[in-house]
């Protein structure tokens, strides 16, 4: 165990040496004359969190009777004392048209298309989750898909084309065709009903919003300026000192995807977020969730320098979204994460001050049972100050044009 420690603490320096990423970001991270404290994110440095989905529109109608999301946010609460913050959903996973919440502000949304929002009597669901961690002195983030009814595609069911068909209907005969205008007065009046309630928003798909990022974002700081919020748009990846692109080739020597994959690093990208969004290299390119190369790239960058700037105007805390299965909110698939590296990811992004977030997946409202045994594990091990065991490279496991 000692000489992993050191051969763990030999390939850091080395890294920090020939990352001139890593370098260059630890230049500019905050310095005595900032006053971070006061940041939208200040909360979320050195903070993990977990996942708590719920449905939303006619799925959340469909599934109620099966799920209890609040007794899962009890259980949550319990188990996971040490968990600082929690994202649960404004909007349903992956989908921009249907929402938590019926009653909003500014319009009746169900006027549009019933199917958007669920039953009046299972609004309270979302607030009454939110409550249990606001009571139990946890942050929530907010999850809400930015792109719209638009996002609808032309090869989906039929009740979605219905949806995106309504919503069309809607924008251009009560909003001269303003689909942006029409779009942030129907989040606005959401937004609104949160007012006070949550502490950040994770804002998905924007690049296929309607409008511009920064009116969005103006729009959920009128009603409050101090939510934290980061902004899925754009992402980075590591590249060489000659600036190419570097990209795995190997996972292990049990590698049957031959695809490469870039590998994910987290940067300020524009000056409306707080933090980073987090956002793995797509899992669909072939790149697990777990990779190797986060534990050599991603991570020592997030530890050197767990805040990045943007242009000199803003401080951006780093913060990652790591799902735990092979799908990102599927409880049926594969689950990726063990408990030994599950928890030395946690570690050492919390301990440099980093935010971490895994993305959990829900079983009738409830964090799913296996996933709950590594994030017990992670609870007690964190509780207990314990160390991990140190990472050493999958046999097997290498970077195009490396073997």
């Amino acid at each position: 165990m000692f000489n992993s420690m050191i051969r763990e603490r030999l390939f850091y320096v080395a890294l920090t040496i020939s990352l001139l990423t890593c370098v260059n970001v630890a230049a500019k991270s905050p310095t005595s004359k900032h006053q971070y404290n006061k940041h939208n994110a200040s909360w979320l440095a050195g903070s993990w969190g977990v996942t708590h989905r719920i449905d939303g529109g006619y799925k959340l109608d469909e599934t109620v009777n099966k799920s209890d999301w609040v007794a899962g946010a009890k259980e949550i609460v319990e188990n996971l004392p040490s968990a600082g913050h929690v994202i649960t959903s404004l909007t349903h996973p992956a989908h921009a048209y249907l929402f938590t919440v019926r009653d909003n502000n500014n319009l009746d949304v169900a006027a549009i298309h019933p199917d958007m929002v669920p039953a009046i009597e299972n609004e309270h669901i979302i607030f009454d989750v939110i409550e249990e961690y606001r009571m139990a002195g946890k942050k929530v983030i907010l999850y809400l898909n930015g792109a719209g009814p638009s996002m609808i595609t032309d090869t989906s069911s039929a009740n979605k084309i219905a949806i995106k068909k309504a919503w069309q209907n809607y924008y251009n005969s009560q909003w001269d065709g303003d689909e942006a205008a029409a779009w942030r007065n129907l989040v606005l009046g959401y937004v609104e009903r949160f007012d006070g309630l949550v502490d950040g928003y994770w804002l998905d798909n924007m690049n296929k919003l309607p409008g511009k990022v920064s009116d969005f974002v103006a729009m959920l700081r009128s009603v409050d300026p101090t939510v934290a919020i980061t902004v899925n748009k754009t992402k980075n990846y590591f590249k060489n000192e000659n600036g190419d692109l570097i990209y795995v080739d190997s996972d292990g020597i049990n590698d049957e995807n031959e695809r490469d994959y870039r590998i994910i690093k987290y940067a300020a990208t524009n000056e409306f977020e707080d933090f980073t969004s987090g956002h793995v290299t797509p899992l669909g390119r072939g790149a697990p969730p777990n990779s190797w190369a986060y534990e050599e790239y991603t991570i020592p960058d997030m530890v050197c320098a767990p805040w990045d700037n943007y242009k000199g105007k803003k401080d951006i805390l780093k913060h990652v979204w790591f799902p735990i299965r092979a799908r990102w909110s599927v409880a049926k698939t594969d689950l990726v994460f063990e408990i030994e590296q599950a928890y030395r990811f946690t570690q050492k992004l919390t301990n440099a001050g980093a935010g971490m977030t895994w993305s959990t997946t829900q079983v009738n409202g409830y964090m799913s049972a296996d996933e709950m045994e590594i994030m017990l594990e992670i609870q007690r091990r964190i509780n207990n100050d314990q160390d991990y065991i140190p990472y050493e490279r999958p046999s097997g496991a290498y970077l195009r044009k490396e073997n």
